[in-house]
């Protein structure tokens, strides 16, 4: 092992040294050591507050701090730009390590006030255990970085590996191939939930809701695949998807609407508008044909640029609807300034109504206020007969939900709406 008080110049290792001083070290442990991989978040803001020179020096205060907190036990390594790589000995078990990760957490706060950095970046370490989880240098360098990866993803400042660490960074990575995958092989499916007007029982559109299934089987939720669209920057690939697959099913039946829901993402993507003004005309929807449900969150994202980007999306006859209503931020001042046309009521004030006589009041207000403001209102989230009842009596315009039809892939729509003769 090399002598501790020694720590790599300031230039990081490569990759390849980085494993020659990890198999030496393992070599010359002479029973257990923990690999310790220390981020420094941010270090090109960093940089640009403090200077190139001025970092550069922090960086070597920030080794030497680390050999001194360590005394013999340690070796300190610089692994690239912003990391640092500390070997320590004789580390007995995961509470051992996690003592000496945070004596070095506490040595970088005080590096850090010597330099009178006033806002100090993040450290975040990530440690490994020789021989406990790894029985060598690539592999104890591996899961090291997977409990680095872990301790971003959970707003933590340490993490000692452990198989949720793989789970919770590897997964997202290979859920998010397989998405893709998926875009391209048809195992993304656009199934279709019917909308019905209560006055007369007719159905009047349908929402579009993606589903991911393969040999018959979900393999996850939307809740799940769509933040991974957008993690991966496949939201608009996926938006277009959903558009192109629910126009064409509509275009056989011009007096059938549909409804496709937009993410926050898609909102404020740069050709938002110009892939709505793509699809309206390579579809030749009807006026009023196709909808955009937009909950109040992806609003208030950036409401001034999102309503002036719905503004101009009602130039091209597309209908406007606020999703999820009642569940967000948004106050009555906001409300007022949507260029909407629809007002969708979220499932858990619908489904709660009849046993709760608060969600009663509430969803009669909203219906009344939605009227004041010539909306429509959908209901979602009807189960049963007295629930679709007591809305009739509220003036509710349409109700969505399990009793009218649960999801339906596209032939499975057009059974039902044959079936129905558009009615109820």
């Amino acid at each position: 092992m090399p002598d501790s008080t020694a720590v790599a110049e300031v230039r990081g290792l490569s990759h390849q040294e980085l494993q020659t001083a990890l198999r030496a070290a393992i070599q010359d442990a002479e029973g257990s050591l923990a690999l310790l991989l220390i981020d420094i978040a941010d270090l090109p803001t960093l940089q640009a507050r403090l200077g190139f020179e001025v970092s550069a020096a922090l960086l070597q205060r920030l080794s030497e701090r680390f050999a001194l907190a360590l005394s013999e036990r340690g070796t300190v390594l610089r692994f690239g730009d912003a990391r640092f790589c500390v070997l320590v000995r004789s580390i007995r078990n995961r509470g051992h390590a996690i003592l000496a990760a945070e004596k070095l957490a506490r040595a970088a706060e005080e590096a850090m006030t010597d330099a009178a950095v006033t806002i100090a970046p993040e450290i975040n370490i990530g440690i490994a255990l020789y021989p406990l989880q790894a029985a060598d240098a690539e592999s104890l360098l591996r899961k090291a970085q997977l409990a680095a990866a872990a301790v971003h993803k959970r707003a933590a400042r340490l993490q000692v590996f452990d198989e949720s660490c793989t789970e919770q960074v590897l997964t997202p990575w290979e859920l998010g191939d397989a998405f893709a995958a998926a875009l391209r092989s048809g195992d993304l499916q656009v199934h279709y939930q019917p909308k019905l007007r209560i006055a007369d029982g007719r159905a009047m559109g349908v929402e579009a809701l993606m589903r991911w299934i393969r040999d018959g089987q979900p393999v996850a939720t939307p809740d799940v695949f769509v933040p991974l669209a957008e993690e991966a920057g496949l939201i608009q690939d996926m938006t277009w998807y959903a558009l192109s697959n629910s126009l064409q099913q509509a275009a056989a039946r011009k007096d059938l609407g549909v409804a496709v829901n937009i993410t926050a993402g898609m909102l404020h993507h740069r050709d938002f508008v110009e892939m709505i003004r793509s699809a309206v005309t390579t579809w030749n929807v009807r006026s009023g044909g196709l909808t955009l449900e937009i909950t109040e969150g992806a609003l208030i994202v950036d409401f001034e640029q999102a309503t002036a980007r719905l503004a101009r999306l009602r130039d091209f006859d597309v209908r406007i609807s606020i999703d999820d209503f009642g569940t967000g931020y948004s106050s009555l001042s906001y409300f007022k300034k949507i260029p909407a046309d629809e007002l969708k009521i979220d499932k858990s004030f619908v489904m709660g109504m009849r046993s709760d006589e608060a969600d009663q009041r509430l969803v009669e207000t909203i219906i009344s206020l939605a009227h004041q403001f010539r909306l429509t209102v959908v209901a979602e989230g009807v189960e049963d007969q007295p629930t679709m009842d007591l809305l009739a009596r509220m003036g509710c315009d349409y109700a969505q939900g399990h009793l009218i039809a649960p999801a339906l892939d596209a032939e499975q729509l057009e059974i039902w709406l044959r079936g129905n003769s558009g009615h109820l």
